[in-house]
Parts: C-alpha cells; sequence; structure tokens
C-alpha cells in the first residue's frame, strides 16, 4: 500500500512538473547551440563522424579557393578561432560556431581554414563540403600537397547569417586508393586535420541602440570591447545592503561577457568622477539617489515596492542605466529581470518597470527544476533521437544541460533504446557510450536485437564526483567485405530513441579547492545560498573586490539565485546558513576579527600582520604586506563553505583586485589558500586534508547533506514499523480468540 501511495505521488509530481516545464527544453534545444566546447575565442564547438550533411559529388567539386574574399572595409571586425581538430573515416563532419549579437550590421563573414590531409588520399574522389546553419554554400576538391598545410577561404553570404550562434558545418568524404584499389577499411588514414589557426571573420557596423532596453548589455558591453573597460557599477554613497546585492548580481553577469581580462570597476557613486568612465550603471533606493539623477528617471518608484530601470545619458551625453525602487530587495528583482534575457527583449522603450515578486514564479519554477535535475531523455536534451548513417566508427555527442559548476552524483543511470539495420557483421559491430572521453558501457550489436535493443547501466564508481560536459554515443557499423563499394550515404544505419533516459543527479556535497570555482557558492548555474559580508564602511577597493570575487564564481550565472549581503555589524550567527564570502581587514570587518581563529592564517592580535603556521614562517614586515584568499568550513553552519579574502591594509586588498581581474590568474589559484605577495606572485596551500565531496564527512554533516533520503527513511521505517505492530497484535487477537473458543 505505501509503495502504491509513494508511486502515485511520484506519478503526480513528475507530471506537474511536466505541465510546467514541458516547452523548456524545446525552447532550450533550439536556442543553444548542441555544443559547449569552449574555443579559444569563447565560442562552443563540436564535431560528429556522422555527417549532417550529404557531401557533394567529388567529381563536381572545385579547387580550393586560396585567396581572401573581396569585401569593403568595416569599423570592427571580429575572429573566432577554433582549436585544432582531425576528422577521420570515409564520412565524417564537424561544427564550428559563432555569433552574431542582435546590434551587429554584419556587412561581410568568411571562413579561413588551414588544413592538411593524409597522403594516401585520392584527389578524385575526395571532397569537402561547408554549410551555413545547415544550408549548403561549397564543395572543394581534397588533395595532398607534399605535406604542407593548405589554405581555404570561404565566402559566407551575409543573407545565410542569423542572430545568436551560427554554425559552420564542415563535411568531408575521404577516400583512400593503393596500386591495387581502395583500402577504405584502413578508416583511421582518411584524415582531414584542421588547424586552429582557422578562423571566420566578421565584419561589421554597430547599431544604434537608441535608449532600448532590449538591446541590454549592450551597448554596456560589447564586443569591440571585450574586457569592459570605461564600464562603472555604481551604488549610492550610502551603500545599503540592496544596492550592492544588486549591483553584484549585475557584476556576475556582466563579467560573463569578459574574455582575458576584466575591467570592470565597482564603486560608491561619489567616486565614479575619478574613474576613466565612459558609461555607467548606477543601483541606487530613490531615497538615496541625487536629486540630478531622479530627473533622469522615466517613472519615478511608487510605494508598492516596484522598481524602474531607465536607459538615459548622463550630463556629459554618455549611457547611463538607471536601477532604482522605494525598496531594496525590489532592486536585487530588478538585476535579476536584466539576468534573463527573455525578459529583457520585451522591454523595446527607455523605461522598464519591474512589479515586486514578478521573480517569483521563476524562482518558484526553479525549485521545481532542481527537484528533477539529472533527469532527462534525448527529447529533452535535442528533441529528437540521433541518427547514425554510414559504415565504420561514428560518434555523436549528446551535450547535457549542465552547468559549470556540475559534479556527478551516485545513483546514476543510462538506458539506451536503439535499432539498427540487419546487414551488418555482427561479429565486428557495436556500440559504446562514454562519459565524456571515458569509454563507460557498450554492448555488440545482434540480428535478433536489430529491430529493438537496449543498454541499461549504472554510471561507474571511478567517475562519481567528476563532471563532464557530454555524452558520447558511438558505433562501430562494419558491413563484410566493404571494399571498393560505390557510397551507399543510406546504409547502415543506426537510430537511439528519443525516449532513451538519463539519469545523472547532481551532487550535493562541497568542494573547498579553488581547483573547482563553482562550488559551494553556486548550484545548478545560480548562486547558491551566497551571503557576502562586507565592511560596515566599504572602501571603493573592498567593493572592487567583492566584484571581482563574485565575477570569478558568477561566470555565466543565471538569475534567481540566491544572493545576500550584510553588513559586519548586522551580521548574527543564527542568520549564518548561508555559503559565505566576506573581504577586509582586521580591524574594518568585524566578521573577520569573529572568525580570526577559524583562519588557516590568523590575524595577529593588533591585525597589522598574519601569524606563522605549521606550514609557513611569515616575517614580520612580509606578514603585514600579503593578501590572503582563504577557504575553510563555515563555522556557522554544517555542509557551508566560507571563503575570506583578507589582507592589512589598502594596498593588500588592491593587490589581490588586481590579480582576480585576469582570468588567466584566477585560474592559477589552487587548493584552499593562497597568498598574494607583494610582487603578485602567489603560493598555494592545503590545509582541508580530503574535499568535502570525497571525505567521509562527520555524522551530522551526512545527516544535512542527505536530509531528504534521511527523513524519507525515517517516513519509510516508521510505516514500516506501524504495519509490524499492527501486524502482531492481529495475530496476538487471533491466537487470543482460538484460546477462547478452544
Amino acid at each position: 500500500m505505501m509503495m502504491k501511495i509513494q508511486k502515485k505521488l511520484w506519478v503526480s509530481l513528475v507530471l506537474v512538473l511536466f505541465i510546467l516545464e514541458g516547452l523548456a527544453p524545446r525552447v532550450y534545444a533550439e536556442i543553444r547551440p548542441t555544443a559547449q566546447t569552449v574555443t579559444s575565442k569563447g565560442q562552443p564547438e563540436t564535431e560528429s563522424q556522422a555527417p549532417l550533411l550529404p557531401v557533394a559529388d567529388p567529381e563536381g567539386a572545385v579547387p580550393p579557393e586560396v585567396t581572401e574574399p573581396a569585401h569593403e572595409p568595416t569599423t570592427y571586425t571580429q575572429d573566432d578561432f577554433f582549436t585544432q581538430k582531425t576528422l577521420k573515416g570515409i564520412y565524417s563532419s564537424a561544427d564550428l560556431y559563432f555569433f552574431a549579437p542582435s546590434y551587429w550590421d554584419v556587412k561581410y563573414v568568411y571562413a579561413q581554414l588551414q588544413y592538411d590531409v593524409s597522403q594516401l588520399l585520392e584527389g578524385k574522389a575526395s571532397s569537402i563540403t561547408l554549410s551555413v546553419n545547415g544550408v549548403p554554400i561549397q564543395s572543394y576538391r581534397l588533395e595532398y600537397k607534399n605535406g604542407s598545410p593548405q589554405i581555404l577561404y570561404v565566402k559566407i553570404p551575409v543573407s545565410e547569417i542569423r542572430t545568436g550562434f551560427n554554425s559552420l558545418t564542415i563535411s568531408a568524404y575521404a577516400r583512400l586508393f593503393d596500386e591495387e584499389g581502395c583500402v577504405d577499411d584502413a578508416s583511421d588514414a582518411n584524415w582531414l586535420r584542421i588547424y586552429d589557426t582557422s578562423h571566420i571573420r566578421s565584419g561589421y557596423e554597430v547599431k544604434d541602440p537608441e535608449h532600448r532596453i532590449s538591446y541590454y548589455p549592450y551597448p554596456f558591453m560589447s564586443t569591440y570591447n571585450p574586457t569592459g573597460k570605461g564600464l562603472t557599477i555604481a551604488v549610492s554613497d550610502q551603500a545599503v545592503s540592496g544596492e550592492i546585492a544588486a549591483a553584484m548580481n549585475i557584476m556576475a553577469d556582466l563579467s560573463s561577457e569578459t574574455k582575458a581580462k576584466n575591467e570592470i570597476e565597482v564603486c560608491l557613486l561619489s567616486d565614479a568622477a575619478n574613474k576613466d568612465t565612459t558609461r555607467a550603471i548606477l543601483v541606487s533606493t530613490y531615497d538615496n539617489l541625487p536629486a540630478e539623477y531622479k530627473n533622469l528617471v522615466g517613472k519615478a518608484p511608487d510605494s508598492t515596492g516596484n522598481a524602474t530601470v531607465t536607459f538615459t545619458d548622463d550630463s556629459q551625453g554618455r549611457p547611463l542605466l538607471i536601477i532604482t525602487s522605494m525598496e531594496e530587495d525590489s532592486l536585487i528583482e530588478a538585476s535579476n529581470m536584466l539576468m534573463d534575457e527573455n525578459r529583457v527583449m520585451q522591454e523595446s522603450g527607455q523605461t522598464a518597470v519591474i512589479e515586486k515578486g514578478s521573480g517569483q514564479i521563476a524562482v518558484n519554477a526553479g525549485k521545481q527544476s532542481d527537484m528533477m535535475a539529472g533527469n532527462y531523455t534525448l527529447e529533452d536534451i535535442m528533441g529528437s533521437g540521433l541518427m547514425f548513417v554510414g559504415p565504420f566508427h561514428q560518434d555523436n555527442y549528446v551535450y547535457l544541460p549542465v552547468t559549470g559548476d556540475y559534479v556527478l552524483s551516485e545513483g546514476g543511470k543510462v538506458a539506451l533504446k536503439f535499432r539498427y539495420s540487419e546487414n551488418l557483421d555482427f561479429t565486428r559491430s557495436l556500440v559504446t557510450v562514454s562519459w565524456g572521453e571515458i569509454p563507460i558501457a557498450s554492448k555488440r550489436l545482434s540480428k535478433e536485437n536489430a529491430s529493438g535493443d537496449e543498454l541499461t547501466f549504472e554510471m561507474p564508481g571511478d567517475i562519481l564526483g567528476t563532471a563532464a560536459s557530454s555524452i558520447k554515443i558511438s558505433f562501430d557499423l562494419e558491413i563484410a567485405d566493404l571494399i571498393c563499394t560505390p557510397r551507399q550515404s543510406d546504409m547502415p544505419w543506426a537510430y537511439v530513441s528519443k525516449e532513451s533516459t538519463l539519469f545523472l543527479p547532481p551532487s550535493n556535497g562541497i568542494n573547498l579547492s579553488f581547483d573547482v570555482k563553482g562550488s559551494p557558492f553556486r548550484s545548478q548555474g545560480k548562486f547558491n545560498q551566497v551571503m557576502l559580508i562586507i565592511p560596515d564602511k566599504p572602501s571603493g577597493d573592498e567593493l572592487n573586490l567583492l566584484g571581482q570575487v563574485v565575477a570569478m564564481y558568477g561566470s555565466g550565472i543565471k538569475p534567481y539565485g540566491s544572493l545576500l549581503v550584510r553588513k559586519g555589524s548586522e551580521f548574527q550567527k543564527d542568520d549564518g546558513d548561508y555559503n559565505i564570502i566576506t573581504v577586509g581587514t582586521f580591524l574594518d570587518n568585524s566578521l573577520i576579527a569573529q572568525i580570526n581563529d577559524s583562519l588557516s592564517f590568523h590575524y595577529t592580535p593588533d591585525g597589522t600582520g598574519f601569524e606563522s603556521n605549521e606550514q609557513l614562517i611569515l616575517s614580520r614586515d612580509y606578514a603585514g604586506q600579503i593578501g590572503i584568499m582563504q577557504l575553510i568550513k563555515s563555522p556557522f553552519s554544517l555542509n557551508r563553505g566560507l571563503l575570506a579574502i583578507t589582507g592589512c591594509s589598502s594596498e593588500s586588498i588592491s593587490r589581490v583586485q588586481e590579480y582576480l581581474r585576469q582570468s588567466k590568474k584566477r585560474d592559477e589559484l589552487k587548493k584552499d589558500c593562497v597568498i598574494i605577495a607583494p610582487d603578485s606572485s602567489i603560493t598555494a596551500f592545503q590545509f582541508i586534508q580530503g574535499t568535502a565531496a570525497n571525505a567521509e564527512p562527520a555524522p551530522m554533516e551526512k545527516l544535512v547533506q542527505n536530509k531528504r533520503s534521511v527523513i524519507f527513511t525515517i517516513v519509510a521505517t516508521s510505516a514500516m514499523s506501524l504495519i509490524l505492530v499492527a501486524v502482531i497484535i492481529i495475530l496476538l487477537r487471533i491466537r487470543m480468540y482460538r484460546k477462547r473458543d478452544e
């Protein structure tokens, strides 16, 4: 009975979730490219051995174009480079992605491909076809040129370019010949290597934003200013908590647009005049907004708690975005709206009104989505099944809708349903599944199961606690005696059904290490119960430092996460059930003084330097000049983390801030404690023995980490105990009645 009730509850829950979110996967699949591997210029790309489009007849292909296409000069150009890749096999393809923002007025686009091919290729029978967004544009012959790299220019019609992600598909048809004829079954010898110097160049002008909020984040962030230089995010001089929280939300979101360096400034409004500002975003409650800015607000917020966003120009004609409200919490709602692309695109005017509580729908939907996190079908992810056509080895990638903070938990399971043609050599044909590039399961194909086969398995223990952005499904479709056989474009084949399921639950544990940038401050792509603790009177350097830390953890962040700000004097231990980030010094941030005994490097009693410990002896002068980033277990709550970015002076705080601006420097952060020296060199230390994700947690931590399982176990055990007691009572009563009858 209990199992039936549980089953009905689960079925009801799943039905409700699908009703609420049924459209999301399809929308997601349409707007999201099928790849997530980031190239050297930040664009996603993928490759697949299964050709997406028919390869043109080699006899009709033309020699490669080796001169740059003629075009008119433009004010701006952008080159999107690709990682080096090698295509193998008779039929192979790769998708290269590039992005065209809505504010671009594209004038020309062309691809420059540097490549070389196998010396065994037969030029008359090998070709390459290029397609843009699924539309073939040109085919060229492939020929071996004495081992030297070759250049190919491909002019891409501007009419085929669409706003957002565009794909350039390279489809290769490579046949091998020797003196006696074809040797196609040596498929690894059929290769086409594309060098990482290959790129797509776009020439464009920019559109006038016309003060339309729908263009946001342009012109505040743009492709022609990828570091954000000149952008200032300012809060009022009173710097109330809600203003800073909203500003940090915006900082995290816009920092996703920066590349090698983040030059966005966060400051108090009075300090903005000292910045090299060319455009600004101002976050302030209406009461704290100076009169000159109140006059620029398109519609003053009212007493209902709504927020307004106004896109205007300041007194010097520079772009200015003003976010204001009578209530602090509404400022955070407004920042979430600006992070939500679907809501921003609806605001075609100069002023937008954000109703109080309007984001709660998305917050609730996110909570419901988290309950089913990791449970997908191929239809959810791709909108369809996977098709494999042609002989030999073929790969298709299923790019998972997971975020950079994803880590696989135990209990994962994959159930593939597929079918395939019956003309295979079943002694050599099989299907293989890989977690990223790590093989995790395989099965040999058989003729009796050709019309309906399955591969079901649990995720191996050695990949638990690891992350992957894709699952690779590979088929080896071998046909007996396939030598010098004319190309059969539709044989053999295999098809993986869209009903195939992937259960890949994310880990709820925390990992306190700079090697894993997401944990514990983000989960499912959103801020994960984060509280920022700041000095009571934060300086510009401290606000900038906090902004750079938030940018480090907020790259690619989604809206509607949990991000709060408290001043040191406002913080209470009872409010400590958060993942905490705090910045400042021993003297100006009371929280840092409060947690001093928990830090890996303690402050001296007077707060003018750091004390030595078992891993490093510090000289007096050096200890007063360094900045330290320390990850520790939160002393206020189980299963929470705390990051303290500390120094003894404004110079050390400023040095840490400048260090974190560079993405390359951020990637160098390791272990759980990092000292940044006066010369900006770093030294990393490991104080936490084993990460929280891998170490055996304490009993109370186990209870917190698995509270849903524990609650379910308690309820189930209680129910079973009650049933057992009832059975015993019934048996006793039966025995009593029998004795009475006797």
